[in-house]
């Protein structure tokens, strides 16, 4: 029997059909007049329209809280499966009745209209900050959706001054801020608190030294997680002014004394963590990957998550991606299309990352991959020879490596005013292992860049006026397994953290470290990048006794 396609929606029925009497059996009811559609077409894009013409038998349908021309734009949409008489000024009322009739497809471009306006807002702009929020607000209480708001907080926060500039404006009453906008606001500020206590200091002058609600529901709300020593002026501003509130209650003593004690904490903390700063490029998970279905999937979510920081970082998801979507027998996922490199290529010079090292593209180049490495190596503008790769001094196997704590020292003279010193031992740099706990949880395993001087030791000199700093390395290992076979530069950025499996053997993701006799004979269960996978078809089973240089690609000016 033939298979006849269904029809589904976004499809063009043909706009000419909209005003055409004889189709248009089912009356749209507005205030005072109608607009009529066809009711096969409507139902074809909605099931709430479907539901009420053939089960409910309606032939009209009430539209009376909405404009014309909103339900209009909603009609032409349904018709011609494109949304292109949205606007600012009917947006709220067409995504409302998209929502209303269940119409999924426009629902999803509501969405990413709603996204190209919170991506066109300016870090000075407040009338347009103000409006995305406001949509935002509207579409969380009325809609009982978060995903706009979280557009507006990821966008707000990814942009310079931006968070700054809005939250300053719109608390400039602070007494009037709605409780739920106050709570997305205390979202969006998590990392720039600094910014709350200057609301809180300027409300405290206006209103004679009062807390009033909202202000005292930021003070709660304060952890200082984010202190640094350039806002401290503020922080201390804030509490020589709860200490002349007139007239204090109980409750403003405990606060006081509630928010001094956390800044004394916060401080002491920040002291510690000035010595020392997490490498952007790991620890990442790779379920942040692992649901995209495909590559166009892929680029979106790379070129918008906030996690991409680098083009070393986005290489690495697409060769981690290609090598858990591999077919059994390893040929890739997919080919990868020219296009994907050349979007690649212009977000790279979009957000002025540097260019790839032609060493740690050339070593990864496999089958599996779909082209990828290899078409990076074909573009010059994606790649360079003007690199500095810096192995560290040792070798380790990996329960060297991953089970204590131990630092790893590279050797390393960083451009600049480092070339001219004349220090004893060497210039360089240390990564500091810190190890799990347990086997079990390894949540605070951690590699991190020693910044402070005082805890280097006598053979190996840190420069702070060094141009090397933590936004300018990328780490990845080098193994070699113990058939002396070498393999360089692999990366570990999407891998999560290494982890111990039983006896001397470890897996970081893709990287076995153990042998599939090794693995066998422990009788241990077959496991891949995230997931359970035939043992033959593991990538990356290296041996207990493989051998595990870090090396860092240095990526700073030279």
């Amino acid at each position: 029997m033939e298979n006849i396609p269904k029809v589904v929606p976004p499809m063009d029925f043909g706009i000419e059909y909209l005003s055409s009497t004889s189709h248009g059996n089912l009356r749209f009811l507005l205030d005072g007049e109608e607009l009529t559609a066809n009711s096969a077409i409507m139902s074809f894009n909605s099931p709430a329209i479907k539901k009420m013409t053939i089960d409910e038998g309606l032939t009209a349908i009430s539209v009376e809280e909405f404009s014309k021309g909103a339900v209009h734009c909603f009609l032409e949409a349904s018709y011609s499966g494109k949304l292109e008489k949205i606007r600012r000024n009917n947006f709220r009322q067409v995504n409302k009745l998209v929502h209303k009739f269940e119409v999924d497809w426009l629902i999803e471009r509501c969405f990413k209209y709603f996204q190209s306006l919170t991506e066109a807002v300016k870090e000075d702009d407040f009338e347009d900050q103000l409006y995305v929020f406001e949509e935002a607000m509207h579409v969380m209480e009325k809609l009982k959706k978060r995903n706009f708001v979280d557009d507006v907080i990821r966008k707000f926060t990814s942009k310079g001054r931006c968070t700054q500039y809005f939250v300053k404006n719109y608390l400039k009453d602070l007494g009037s801020c709605l409780f739920e906008s106050l709570g997305v606001i205390l979202e969006m500020t998590s990392n720039e608190e600094h910014v709350l206590a200057e609301i809180v200091i300027n409300d405290l002058e206006s209103n004679k030294l009062c807390l009033n609600q909202n202000s005292r529901r930021i003070l709660e709300n304060l952890n200082f997680s984010a202190c640094p020593s350039s806002h401290l002026p503020v922080y201390q501003k804030l509490l020589e002014k709860l200490e002349n509130i007139e007239n204090p209650s109980t409750d403003d003593y405990r606060l006081t004394f509630k928010i001094l004690k956390q800044l004394n904490t916060a401080l002491h903390v920040s002291k510690q963590a000035m010595s020392f700063v997490e490498l952007p490029n790991l620890f990442h998970k790779f379920q942040h990957l692992k649901d995209i279905p495909d590559l166009d999937g892929l680029l979106t979510y790379l070129s918008k998550s906030p996690i991409i920081s680098n083009s070393y970082i986005f290489c690495d998801a697409v060769y981690s991606w290609m090598v858990e979507k591999q077919q059994s027998n390893g040929a890739p996922f997919a080919p990868i299309p020219d296009t994907f490199i050349e979007q690649f290529a212009n977000h790279m010079s979009e957000r002025r990352w540097k260019p790839l090292a032609t060493e740690y593209i050339k070593h990864n180049i496999f089958r599996n991959l779909g082209g990828f490495t290899d078409k990076i190596l074909k573009n010059p503008k994606m790649i360079t020879q003007n690199f500095n790769r810096i192995p560290a001094t040792l070798d380790y196997y990996a329960m060297e490596l991953f089970s204590k704590n131990h630092d790893i020292k590279f050797r390393f003279k960083a451009p600049g005013s480092v070339q001219n010193c004349s220090k004893d031992g060497n210039c360089g740099f240390i990564l500091r292992v810190t190890t799990a706990t347990n086997a079990q949880d390894v949540s605070n395993f951690n590699i991190q860049l020693i910044t402070d001087p005082s805890l280097y030791p006598e053979d190996i000199h840190f420069h702070t006026e060094s141009v090397l700093t933590n936004k300018n390395i990328h780490l990845a290992i080098d193994i070699t397994t113990p058939e002396n076979v070498k393999k360089y530069a692999r990366p570990v950025t999407w891998y999560g953290k290494p982890r111990f499996v039983r006896s001397r053997f470890w897996v970081w993701g893709a990287h076995c470290f153990v042998t599939k006799d090794e693995w066998n004979a422990a009788n241990l269960p077959a496991t891949g990048v995230t997931s359970p996978k035939d043992a033959n078809a593991v990538i990356g089973r290296h041996g207990a006794n493989a051998k595990i240089r870090p090396v860092i690609f240095y990526f700073g000016d030279n």
